[in-house]
């Protein structure tokens, strides 16, 4: 098993409950989430307010960022991707397994871990985070960061 980390930074969008990202595990691996992490990277109008989403259906993506490895020191490529968007969206479940609002300041945000037992992903399953709220006038910006192993 190898650790992974990837991080991206978006703007922010102005229709509430838009999927900002998914980690998404890939059709040959499960992979173990040990912690997420989201921040504000410039002001929006209106304060971000996050849901964690265990998608019914992870939707087609159309923009990936590659994961970097971390340990051990080899050349494995990772093979679970960070969906930044979709020509098919992920269909949300009815129930979020986390919630948090960010106050609305640079710097700001969350850390969410699983210390004890990570969070599982299913081969060819995701996790999408989503921003709750419209950002109002000014859209602004947000950085995500998910640590792994697969």
């Amino acid at each position: 098993m190898a650790r992974y980390t990837v991080a991206h930074t978006k703007a922010g969008v102005n229709t509430a409950n838009t999927i900002m990202w998914q980690i998404r595990a890939a059709s040959t691996d499960m992979i173990a989430i040990w912690e997420m992490g989201i921040s504000v990277t410039v002001a929006p109008t209106t304060g971000p307010s996050w849901r964690l989403n265990r998608p019914t259906a992870i939707g087609t993506s159309s923009a990936t960022v590659t994961p970097q490895i971390e340990s051990p020191p080899v050349a494995s490529a990772a093979v679970a991707r960070l969906d930044t968007t979709w020509s098919a969206n992920p269909t949300l479940a009815a129930t979020d397994m986390r919630a948090y609002a960010t106050p609305n300041a640079i710097g700001s945000g969350i850390v969410w871990t699983w210390w004890d037992q990570p969070l599982w992903l299913a081969v060819s399953t995701g996790v999408a985070l989503v921003n709750a709220n419209a950002a109002g006038t000014t859209l602004g910006s947000f950085t995500v960061y998910v640590i792994f192993d697969e």
